[in-house]
């Protein structure tokens, strides 16, 4: 009885091991059908193109490009503004033209990974570079100076950084904080099954590659985890396909709650009613338990997309920047 239980207690970490190595080598994400309501941006063929910033970048720490497009506002009240999922800073044009109307010097930023950002598209180096990617953006680009209101606006999966930064360490980077249609946690109520169908997930590899970072394994953290829910091609406009680290780097972490409880500067969520692929109505009573401090507007009439597409949306993300840069 003794032999047999040494065996099994000498067996145990090698069926750990095996599982854990069937977890990250078998399940890879499939590639779900395209969801328009992720997908297509209401009236995209209308946008004022011709008002479109050329693209300029500045050096990120590991001597990586960082692309950005400007619209200048008032001197003294700047918006770091963050795309969603897949996208870009050109998805941005809108709600960037609606935030410079309203007196910001708007910086549409291509987080890395995306937009011709970093070195490969859908990956980052390490869990939490694009934490370290902003505090570079904010030095190179001046946005240290006193004197200067400082807000960190993003949609979809940018408004998830947006709140894990406001949460997290580097919260003093900015003075504000604004997330749009925000992504919080597969498990929070605000989160539609799948997101509404927008990302096949590939569960039991970020498992496994999680428990392998706990332990400082990292070796296998630039598989794929995530493909969504686009037939666009990896390009400097599309990002279909994100790694382990760089979809972690987005999160807010399984201690969700926690970090949304730490945020103390102002913070505003604004949400579409008609969002399809989060409950909206949930937002407000999330934030009522976890954080009261977190203000949520939600806009009547308004999908996912819609808020960083059409004038309702982005005079609502306008507005509540307004409220947040008023001192």
């Amino acid at each position: 009885m003794r032999r047999w239980l040494l065996r099994l207690f000498l067996l145990f970490p090698v069926l750990v091991v095996i599982g854990l190595a069937a977890a990250i080598g078998l399940h890879a994400p499939g590639k779900p059908p395209v969801l328009a309501a992720g997908n297509s941006i209401p009236g995209i063929e209308a946008f004022p193109w011709d008002q479109l910033p050329a693209l300029q970048s500045v050096t990120a720490r590991d001597g990586a490009r960082l692309n950005y497009r400007l619209y200048p506002g008032q001197p003294d009240r700047a918006v770091v503004l963050v795309h969603g999922s897949t996208g870009s800073s050109m998805e941005m044009l809108q709600s960037a033209r609606a935030l410079q109307a309203a007196g910001a010097t708007v910086y549409a930023i291509a987080l890395r990974g995306h937009g011709g950002s970093g070195t490969r598209n859908g990956d980052v180096s390490y869990l939490g570079q694009l934490d370290d990617d902003l505090a570079d953006i904010v030095k190179a680009l001046g946005l240290d100076k006193p004197g200067l209101r400082r807000t960190l606006a993003g949609f979809s999966a940018g408004g998830g950084l947006v709140l894990r930064i406001a949460g997290g360490p580097q919260a003093a980077l900015f003075d504000d904080y604004l997330a749009i249609s925000p992504f919080i946690a597969n498990d929070s109520p605000t989160n539609k099954p799948g997101s509404g169908g927008w990302a096949d997930v590939a569960i039991p590899r970020i498992v496994g590659l999680s428990i392998l970072h706990r332990f400082g394994l990292t070796a296998f953290e630039g598989l794929p985890v995530i493909h969504y829910a686009t037939d666009a091609p990896a390009d400097d406009r599309r990002t279909p396909v994100y790694s382990f680290r760089l979809l972690m780097s987005l999160q807010l972490g399984l201690d969700w709650r926690a970090v949304l409880a730490r945020i103390d500067r102002p913070t505003r969520i604004v949400v579409g009613a008609d969002d399809e692929l989060f409950h909206a109505d949930q937002f407000v009573p999330l934030m009522k338990q976890v954080n009261p401090r977190i203000a949520v507007t939600v806009v009547p009439g308004q999908g996912h997309l819609a808020m960083i597409a059409t004038p309702a949306g982005t005079a609502a993300v306008a507005a509540a920047w307004r409220s947040l840069a008023t001192p």
